[in-house]
Parts: C-alpha cells; structure tokens; sequence
C-alpha cells in the first residue's frame, strides 16, 4: 500500500530499523553512515536505503495535519502520544505495585515549555510525567508536559496541579486495589486520602509544608524516627543524613532491618521507606537503559527528537514484556539487535541479517 509520495509501509519499518542501528554504529553525522571513506564504510545502510531516501524520509516526517493548535502545544505531535498511551494500556496490565515519576529528555532548543531539573542526568529537556509497573519497569502511560495547555482536570481542587497529573494517569487503575508509590512533588494528604477512599494505597516522601501535614516538632538522632497517625495516613519523621519525611495510607511505624554493601553494614529504617527505595527508582532505571541505546540525534526539530524518544519507549516496553514472558536474562542491547534483526527480514528481504559466525 503506497501513499501519493511512494512510500509504503515496508520502507518506512526499514527506515525506523535504520534509525535504530545507527545507533549500535555512533558516527558523528547522518552523512557519514552511507560514507565511501574505508575508515568509515558500512555496507549494510546502503543495501536497506539509499543515503538520500533515508534523509528525504527524515526531512518529510510529520505527525499532524493541522497548521496550526490554538492552545495545544504538543498538537505536532499529539496524534503519536494518543496512540501510543492507547497501546501501552492494552498491551499489558500492571502488578499491584505502580510508581509515577518525571522522565527528561535532553533538548537545548529553543522551546517555550522546556524545563530544567537539576537532579536528572539531562538537566534541560521536554519533561514528561511516567506511570510504570514496578515489576515489570513497563512503562504504562505517560503525560508530556506542555505548560498551561498540558491536560489533566480534576474535580478536587485541593489536591493541585501535581495530584491531577496523578488522578489522570491512576484513573484506569483506581478501585482495583494497586499500590502507588510517588515522591514529594506530588504527595499531600489530599491526594492520598482521595486515593485511599479510591481503594489504592500509596506512599511516598512529602514536603513537610504540605497542606494537611502535622507538625513533627520532636529532634531526633540520626536512626530515630516520630509518627503522627489518623485512621488513613501516617506520618513518618525519620533521621538519616537528613529528616526524611513519609507520608503512607499501608504502613504501620515498624521498623526493618537492611543490609547494605553486601551484607557488611545492617541498618534499620521504616518499613514504608525500605519499600519506598525498593519499588521507586523504576523510571529512572527506565532513561539510564534507554540512553544507552537511544535513537534520538541533536540535530532533529523537537517533535521529530521527541518521536523517536517515543520509539525508543517502544521499544523498551517490548523488551520488558519479552524479558517477562521468557523468564530469562537478556540485556536491551541484545534485544535490540535482535529485533532490527527480525524487522529488517521480514520488510527488507533481499539480505540475511542473522550474525554470521568466524569461519
């Protein structure tokens, strides 16, 4: 099936598997992977695409046919992100434990919603807010965040802008008896108490200043812990470095032993901030993966950046699934190769790609 400018959907599967080989190939411009120099030279681009197809493909790629959105920021590329969030909720249903956490990615641009964060290994990007399974790390849904004309509503006020980002990516979960796990951005007592009667649980850090929080004026040595309790939440004070706060609706304030260093230093903290440490982290552990074979490229306009960033979401998501259906260690880059291996046979079938052995 062609469309009006010849491309079929056979081309367009070997131009992403392209894209994603480039990768495993680092050259330091789109120019230099169809290069005749011997330092330089790799047959296998050419024998899938032909250089100047494969950059009037990535000079031609779009994702909407509007003009121009009146209040929609991300319209370029809002069409992507709908399926996308479509798919990933069909494709898999989440274990009970699920963590929210913001994800950045790179771009130096100009671009009126970029964010900087300085705790992220890329500190200036397009941020986008991630619910994940955290026994899978599948990512679930995802949220770009777009400024004032980002989407999410909620009837609650009280529980603000960051407790809507959660309402709206928890909905399809709620009632069903998950456990969420969400840093001091977006927790308060609002929010936990509206999930609660929701039939979720949660826990997470909290800003001491939040609206609803107790006061914990008591000094505590480093190891020493205070709570304040109601029927639904509980409040923990505990010393580490520094005074962690917890805010949960599961927790009791039992203590738990942790072994550290391999079993050479056992400490004791909260139980709600072992499981805290234990189940959050899946985001990130996320970006750290994806970096390290991600087909995104400086050079690409923003939403064209932010669609293979998408791919590589994709991807990542394919790879947990089958990580998780085989029960069996195998790395994202072996995968991968793998899966460009597969694509490439079945839409670009003039070459075998299987890795050839010494002879």
């Amino acid at each position: 099936m062609k469309d009006v400018n010849g491309t079929t959907v056979s081309e367009l599967y070997c131009f992403f598997a392209l894209s994603f080989l480039m990768t495993r190939n680092k050259k330091l411009s789109l120019v230099e992977y169809w290069s005749k120099d011997i330092l330089l030279h790799s047959d296998v681009f050419g024998e899938i695409m032909a250089r100047d197809r494969y950059l009037k493909l990535l000079e031609m790629l779009h994702f909407s046919h509007d003009v121009r959105a009146t209040n929609d920021r991300i319209y370029k590329i809002r069409n992507i992100i709908d399926m996308l969030r479509k798919a990933f909720s069909e494709s898999f249903y989440p274990y009970q434990k699920l963590c929210i956490d913001e994800s950045l990615l790179l771009y130096k641009g100009r671009l009126s919603f970029k964010q900087y964060i300085p705790l992220k290994r890329s500190r200036f990007g397009i941020k986008s807010f991630i619910l994940s399974d955290c026994r899978t790390g599948f990512v679930q849904d995802i949220i770009v965040y777009a400024g004032s004309s980002i989407k999410v509503n909620s009837e609650n006020e009280e529980i603000g802008k960051s407790g809507a980002i959660v309402e709206t990516l928890m909905k399809p979960y709620l009632g069903k008896g998950h456990t969420l796990f969400v840093d001091n951005w977006y927790s308060s007592p609002a929010l936990f108490n509206l999930l609660y009667n929701n039939y979720t649980n949660a826990c997470g850090t909290v800003r001491k200043r939040r609206k609803g929080m107790p006061k914990i004026h008591d000094r505590l040595r480093k190891g020493e812990a205070s709570f304040r309790s109601s029927k639904n939440l509980l409040v923990i004070k505990w010393a580490d470095k520094k005074d962690v706060y917890m805010l949960s609706t599961m927790h009791t304030s039992e203590f738990t032993t942790v072994s550290r260093h391999g079993g050479e230093k056992i400490t004791q903290k909260p139980l709600c901030v072992s499981d805290y440490n234990d189940s959050m982290g899946v985001v990130d552990k996320a970006d750290m993966v994806i970096s390290t074979v991600s087909s995104t490229r400086k050079s690409l306009k923003w939403y064209r950046k932010f669609c293979f960033h998408l791919l590589d979401i994709c991807v990542w998501n394919a790879y947990c699934l089958y990580k998780h259906k085989i029960q069996k260690a195998i790395s994202m880059a072996k995968f991968q190769l793998e899966l460009i291996q597969e694509i490439l046979e079945k839409y670009h079938k003039t070459t075998n790609y299987h890795q050839r052995t010494a002879q």
